[in-house]
Formats: structure tokens, sequence, C-alpha cells
């Protein structure tokens, strides 16, 4: 496949509020579209640029803008890659690809960047090479484009997915009322906060774990209410993200234990990243499935923090490209660990990508159906008019009774690889 001609756009899409993940607040995320032609079609995705979540050295080394536009510099050496280039499949190219991506982002930012923040910028260079190659090939199915050594491990068809609400720091109670009384059946709360009062490492821990303590008990005392047919028991259950908070096995121990004394433990399916990148803290003891995320940059990475004792891992395709993402579903699989998908606040057409992966992966302990996480519709103001850019003939429906529908249409024909609205910015 040759690639003759590709283009950059970028949109700075503002947030309701400031969202609060790592004990930090943004307030706008970079939308960075590309575009390829072949000799026969033409394709263009955007790229949800997260800077803070990819690698939060760099969102302390730049402000807000300088650290988007060396991610976005990233990207522009990639195009400049591809451009006039006869490429193999895109998880091929990128596998090849990413030592050299790798180098010259530690060139752009000055500092040693983690995989993840390359790869961040990469996604919708990514989407628009399978696009184009799954074009060039006549495939019209997302299996089609599935590489073998992936396939096996993605054979489900979960015509359920349990939308999974993002319930940060400024989320109200109230508003976690709401979700519930709409049948939400998992909510993912962010745990870790971080208060501006901490003088020292130990009163900034001692401050995050009282105020995790408090936060679970407070919506645990709301959720125990309610009832869900999307649970093995009816429960609502919860996924706590401490995005890499949480400095010792004992800390972390504490606040389980604080969970169970308040019944709530056996609600918990997934604790994701509790600890620091790097910390290699064994986590085979721990009383609940603990998953990782940034810290599994690829492949190699699902295998280590599967000999940690991680039980699971958070699939971005929309994060961390879909050539990543086989590798580490593979990966996982022969590791035994759990899959899920887990979103980025990303547009809709990239929350209709990673629909396309939770469909296919087998359903977390606890559920009796895939799940998904969707959190743009809550932090976007003009989230309907990016429902835009869709590809003619999709739609993202809001979530019925805690879950998305999928029909047999959705499993026979992507229509994700065809023609889209972010075309009209290049023309």
């Amino acid at each position: 496949m040759k690639v003759k001609n590709t283009a950059l756009f970028t949109i700075k899409e503002p947030l309701i509020a400031p969202f609060g993940f790592k004990g930090r607040y943004i307030d706008t995320l970079w939308h960075t579209v590309v575009k390829g032609e072949s000799d026969t079609c033409v394709a263009t995705s955007p790229t949800v640029q997260s800077v803070l979540w990819s690698d939060d050295r760099v969102f302390e080394a730049f402000d807000h803008d300088d650290a988007n536009e060396k991610m976005q510099q990233i990207t522009e050496y990639a195009l400049s890659l591809i451009e006039g280039q006869n490429l193999m499949r895109p998880d091929i190219f990128l596998n090849d690809a990413l030592p050299k991506l790798k180098a010259k982002a530690d060139e752009i930012c000055g500092l040693d960047v983690r995989t993840t923040f390359v790869l961040n910028s990469l996604v919708g260079l990514d989407i628009m090479l399978w696009s184009l190659w799954a074009r060039e090939r006549g495939i019209t199915a997302f299996d089609g484009i599935i590489p073998e050594y992936a396939a096996k491990s993605m054979t489900y068809k979960n015509k359920r997915l349990a939308h999974i609400p993002l319930v940060s720091y400024g989320v109200r109670l109230d508003d976690v009322k709401e979700l519930l009384d709409e049948k939400t059946a998992v909510l993912k709360i962010k745990i870790g906060y971080k208060s501006p009062e901490a003088d020292t490492h130990e009163e900034d821990m001692e401050k995050m774990l009282a105020w995790d303590k408090r936060r679970i008990f407070d919506i645990h005392n709301i959720a125990k209410n309610y009832t869900t047919d999307l649970t093995d028991d009816g429960h609502v259950k919860y996924y706590l993200d401490a995005n890499g908070r949480y400095d010792t096995i004992e800390r972390l121990e504490e606040l389980l234990d604080y969970i169970e004394m308040i019944g709530a433990l056996d609600e918990i399916i997934l604790l994701e990243e509790p600890f620091a990148m790097g910390s290699d803290i064994d986590v085979s003891g721990v009383k609940v499935v603990v998953a990782a995320d940034e810290s599994a940059h690829c492949a190699e990475d699902v295998k280590r923090m599967a000999s940690l004792g991680y039980k699971a891992v958070a699939l971005k395709p929309i994060a961390k490209t879909m050539s990543e993402t086989f590798r580490m579903i593979e990966a996982a699989q022969k590791g035994g660990m759990s899959c899920f998908c887990a979103d980025l606040t990303v547009c809709p057409l990239l929350v209709l990508w990673n629909m396309q992966f939770a469909s296919r992966i087998k359903p977390l302990k606890g559920l009796n159906c895939g799940c998904l996480e969707v959190n743009g519709d809550v932090n976007y103001p003009d989230w309907e008019d990016m429902k835009a850019f869709l590809p003619r003939g999709t739609s993202l429906d809001s979530p019925k009774d805690g879950n998305f529908l999928l029909d047999d249409g959705f499993f026979s024909e992507c229509k994700l690889f065809g023609k889209n609205g972010y075309r009209d910015m290049f023309i």
C-alpha cells in the first residue's frame, strides 16, 4: 500500500469543567486529525491527545500548549515517514517504526519520554492506515483486519456493552445518583486525590487516603440501594482508578481493608494502576483484581505486569493505537489476564472504534456482558456537534438502561472504514 499524500489539522476542544486525575486538572484536549491518501482512496481519523495521562513528566515540564505541540510534532514526523512510501500492514509498520519515533520524541521533548506518549500521538495515523489498508482490499467487516495472532482472543460477539461512566474528583453525589437512576451497572471512580494544602509527601498521602475512603463510602452508601441485570449478582460494581498515586502496598491495603469493613469489597471488579510506573510492586496478594493501564505501553509490558500479579489490562486502541492493542491482547491471553476497554475522553468516532474491540473480548468476571467506558458525553460541551464527523451510515446512540445495544449489522459491516466528515477540514 502506497501513501501518496498526508495532512494534519488541529481542533482544541474545551471541557465543560476542569477534569481531574493523577492529582491534577486539565481544561482542554487537543484533537489532531490526520489524513492519508492512497492510489484508490482517502481516510481520516483524529487523535485525542492526553499529555497528562500518557506522560505526566512532559505535562510538568512544559505549559499546556507547548506540551501538546510537542506531541503533535511526533505525529507530523510520523506522517513524514509514511508519505510516498509503500507500507506493509499497519501493525508491522508501527512495530518497525516505533524505536525511531521514540528517539525522535526524546529529542523533541528533551527527556526520555514514555512509550505511551509516543503511541498516543499515533492513534489517528494508525486508524487512518488501517482504514486505507481495509478499503484497498475490499474488507468491510472489522474481523477482516484483526491479525491472526489476536484473532483467537477476539471471538466474542457481545450484543450488550455495559456503559461505564467516569466519576472524577469533581462529580457530585447527586450526579452519581442520577447515573444510577439511569441503570448504570459499573461506576469508574477516580481515587488518588491530591490536596493542595499538603506540604510534604507523607501529608499528601495521608490526606489522599482519607479523601479516598470518604469518597468510596459516600458512593457506596448510594449505590448499594440499586440493582442491575448486567452483573452476575445484581449489585452495582466499582472500577477504581488510582492513576499511580499510591506509594506503598501497605497504604493500598489500608484502603482495601476499609472498603471491606464497609461491605463494599465484593463490588470492586477492578483496581487500576495503583502505583507509579517503574515501582515494580508485586500485587499478587492484593484482595481485588489489579489492572494495568498506562504502565502497559506494549505487549512486553503486559508480560511484565502479569509477572507482578496484575490480572487485567486496560485496552486503549483509542490511546495506544489499534496496532499495539492487537499485540497486547495476544500477550494478555498468554498471561491469563482479563481485558477491558477504557476511555481517554475521546470523540464519538473514536468511541465507535473502541466498541469494535470491546464487543469482541471476553466479559470481565462479575459481568454478564461486555463493557465500555465512555465519558466524553459528560465532559465536552460540543459532544452532539462532534457526532457530525461520524462516517455516513453510523451513529452513536446514548446508552439505554445502562448499556449500549449492538445489532448483527455492527459485526457484519464496519462503516468506520468509509468516508467521514473530518475530510471536510482538508478541502
